[in-house]
């Protein structure tokens, strides 16, 4: 092959032989073959990351199995006169215990059920306060509490609870109160749910309990007025309540995926002393249907939507009444 190229002065002559040529040729290979396998690599990091992202929209669209084969073994704490104190103390408080599920959720699960049960005992007996100290001087003479546990609803993912007490602050005669509280938790991550986590608590909603709570009780609606003070209880902001008692509002799940919502009012000192029997618990059942438009964007939506029976609930053993405030108790048949 001949090259003419144009040079200071003319054309010369340069031959370039076909050896040269094809070297060329050969050179400029690797670059191109560099440039494919980044084509190849970009290619495939693509395809890595739309089937991540396939793969997370298939996990949010069908949950996981969840926690299937648990077992709930129901336990109770007792005590009989310990003597380990000035006044006597007669305790029986039933709670559940977990087991089956990943041991961090359990364990951490496991103690909140067991403190909710023993709730009132930890105010009033095991762990008092100094105003409570002071309280006990004066009025203690046998400290009682009856807890009960009901599972209401396990499922794959849910854990529901009901708890129902009678509790006696110094005296099972003249000091006997009654409470409830609950508690759902999540059996994946060990979340517990309030009940304004999964609910709107408004005027309407409190309306909607307070007609059901009143069926349920033979009662006359409530008005304004009587609406505005449920309100301030559910939601924790009335303070000459709050000033005397713990106002706790509660939820648990049935065995039909319906709701019972409530709140508790439990003495802070001196409303302890009751002279009778005294309730200051109050719940009503709801149907899904007519919680629907109070729900809230909550993970426990996605839970209870998908939820179906899982697990088993075994019954405490050896369960002990309790002689001051158990069902056959002489206290409810005292002459007041």
């Amino acid at each position: 092959m001949e090259d003419k190229r144009e040079q200071p002065g003319g054309y010369d002559r340069v031959e370039i032989s076909p050896e040269s040529d094809s070297r060329e040729i050969r050179d400029g290979l690797p670059k191109q073959k560099n440039r494919q396998k980044g084509m190849l690599f970009l290619a495939v990091l693509l395809f890595i990351l739309i089937g991540m992202g396939v793969f997370g929209t298939f996990l949010y669209l069908y949950p996981s199995k969840g926690c299937q084969n648990y077992i709930v073994q129901k336990e109770q704490y007792y005590v009989e006169y310990s003597e380990q104190y000035d006044y006597w103390d007669v305790i029986t408080v039933e709670y559940p215990r977990l087991e089956g599920a990943a041991d961090t959720v359990q364990e951490s699960l496991n103690k909140l059920m067991y403190d909710t049960a023993m709730d009132r005992v930890n105010y009033w007996h095991l762990e008092p306060s100094d105003a409570v100290k002071n309280f006990q001087k004066e009025y203690f003479s046998v400290f009682c509490s009856d807890v009960n546990c009901d599972v209401t609803f396990h499922s794959q993912y849910l854990l529901s609870m009901d708890y129902q007490e009678y509790y006696s602050a110094g005296h099972p005669i003249w000091m006997t109160n009654g409470t409830e509280r609950a508690l759902t938790v999540d059996l994946l991550t060990g979340e517990s749910y309030e009940l304004q986590d999964i609910l709107e608590i408004n005027k309407r909603f409190i309306k909607l309990w307070d007609e059901a709570y009143c069926d349920e009780q033979d009662e006359d609606y409530g008005n304004d007025e009587e609406l505005e003070t449920l309100l301030s209880w559910f939601l924790q902001e009335n303070e000459e309540i709050n000033a005397n008692f713990f106002c706790s509002p509660f939820f648990y799940v049935t065995e039909d995926k319906n709701f019972v919502v409530g709140v508790s009012l439990d003495p802070v000192l001196e409303y302890a002393y009751t002279y009778k029997p005294v309730k200051r618990s109050y719940c009503a059942k709801l149907t899904l249907e007519e919680i629907e438009p109070f729900r809230k964007e909550s993970v426990f939506w996605e839970r209870y939507d998908n939820s179906k029976a899982a697990g088993e609930v075994l019954p405490c053993e050896d369960k002990i009444e309790n002689i001051w405030l158990g069902k056959d108790a002489g206290v409810w048949n005292f002459e007041y």
